[in-house]
C-alpha cells in the first residue's frame, strides 16, 4: 500500500502511494500504512528531502472512514517537517489531488490531468480541497473547480500554480533531481525555510518575520551555519551534516 525507497545516502526519501483493497476500508489502511512509512523515515538521521508519488487511484474518503480523530491523509502529508515534492505521472482526480496540493512542490507529466471531481458524485472534499486549492489558485479559479468538477490539464495546472514544474518524460527522474539539488543545500536550513514558510502563512505579518528572525537565530548555532561560511570563504563545497 505504501512503499519507502532511499536516496542519495538516505538524505532523499520517496514514499509511494499505492492501490488500496475497497472493500476493507480503503483511506483508513493507507493512513495507517503511511503514517508506519512517516516514522519510518523520522527514524532516519539524514533526512532532507521527502518525495510523495500520488498513484492514479480512486479513493472514496469520508470523516468518518478516511479520518480518525485528528488523523487524516492529508494532515498526514501537510504536517511532515522536511520538504516535500509531490509527483503525479498520470492523473489525479478527487482525493488523489487532494494530496497532491498537500506537497510543498508539486511535479507533473505534461499529459497529466487533475479534476476536484466530488461533486459529480454528489459529495465534497475531506481532505481540505475546499481549504488548500482556494489557498493555491485562488477563490475565484478554485469555485469554478469544485463547483464544476470539470477536468484541467497540465497546461492549466502550471498556470494557475497547481503544479510547478511539468515534463514531458522521467517525471520521477526529474523529481528525484530536483530532490538532489534541494538535499545539496543544508538540511537544517531547509526544514527551517519551510517552517517559516508554512508557520508564517496563518500569521500577521510581524508575527511571521518574528518567527523567521527566531529560526535565524537558532540556526546561527548550528555545526552547519558554520560549515556554510567556512566553505564560502575557503571557496570549497560545503559538507553539511545535520546539525
Amino acid at each position: 500500500m505504501v512503499n519507502l525507497q532511499s536516496f542519495n545516502e538516505e538524505k532523499i526519501q520517496l514514499i509511494n502511494l499505492k492501490s488500496v483493497d475497497k472493500n476493507d476500508d480503503p483511506c483508513r489502511q493507507l493512513m495507517w500504512s503511511l503514517e508506519d512509512a512517516i516514522n519510518e523515515l523520522y527514524a532516519k538521521d539524514s533526512v532532507t528531502v521527502v518525495l510523495i508519488n500520488i498513484p492514479d487511484i480512486e479513493l472514496r474518503c469520508d470523516r468518518h472512514a478516511g479520518n480518525d480523530g485528528n488523523k487524516s491523509l492529508s494532515l498526514s502529508i501537510s504536517n511532515i517537517k522536511f520538504p516535500t515534492i509531490g509527483i503525479v505521472e498520470s492523473e489525479a482526480h478527487g482525493t488523489a489531488l487532494e494530496l497532491f496540493l498537500c506537497c510543498d512542490i508539486r511535479v507533473a507529466d505534461k499529459t497529466s490531468k487533475f479534476s476536484m471531481s466530488h461533486v459529480l458524485a454528489g459529495h465534497t472534499p475531506v481532505e481540505g480541497g475546499t481549504q488548500r486549492l482556494p489557498r493555491i489558485v485562488g477563490v475565484g479559479r478554485a469555485m469554478d473547480l469544485l463547483l464544476t468538477g470539470r477536468v484541467f490539464s497540465a497546461a492549466e495546472a502550471l498556470e494557475i500554480g497547481v503544479v510547478q514544474y511539468l515534463h514531458s518524460e522521467d517525471v520521477l527522474e526529474n523529481a528525484v533531481e530536483l530532490a538532489h539539488k534541494i538535499a545539496s543545500h543544508g538540511p537544517i536550513a531547509a526544514k527551517y525555510l519551510k517552517e517559516a514558510i508554512v508557520g508564517g502563512s496563518d500569521m500577521t505579518l510581524d508575527q511571521g518575520l518574528r518567527l523567521e528572525t527566531d529560526l535565524n537565530v537558532i540556526l546561527q548555532s548550528t555545526f552547519d551555519r558554520k560549515e556554510g561560511i567556512d566553505s564560502f570563504l575557503e571557496k570549497k563545497e560545503p559538507r553539511y551534516e545535520g546539525r
